[in-house]
């Protein structure tokens, strides 16, 4: 685990939070899932959320839309994709 800040805009000002989490987008996911998404100053999906991590300063964007898919997996409330029994199957699908 590595500490993350991450920060976006929301109605009351700048959020700037640090959480602990594997990933950037875990870290951002956390932080939106504690805060709530309905507080961000700007609806859009487009809504970029940046996410530096402390000990090397390696920074991520990620979309709103990007976080919240992130999210509602982490909650369960969507499964997470799984792969084909065969993955050379989907890859090729445009030869058939």
């Amino acid at each position: 685990m590595n500490w993350y800040l991450v920060q976006y805009a929301d109605t009351s000002g700048m959020v700037y939070q640090w959480t602990q989490a594997d990933t950037h987008l875990d870290a951002a996911a956390t932080v939106l899932i504690d805060r709530g998404f309905d507080p961000m100053l700007h609806k859009q999906d487009d809504t970029l959320i940046t996410v530096v991590r402390k000990h090397d300063y390696v920074a991520g964007s990620y979309p709103k839309r990007d976080v919240r898919v992130h999210a509602d997996r982490v909650l369960g409330l969507t499964p997470t994709p799984t792969l084909p029994d065969d993955p050379t199957t989907e890859a090729d699908w445009w030869r058939g």
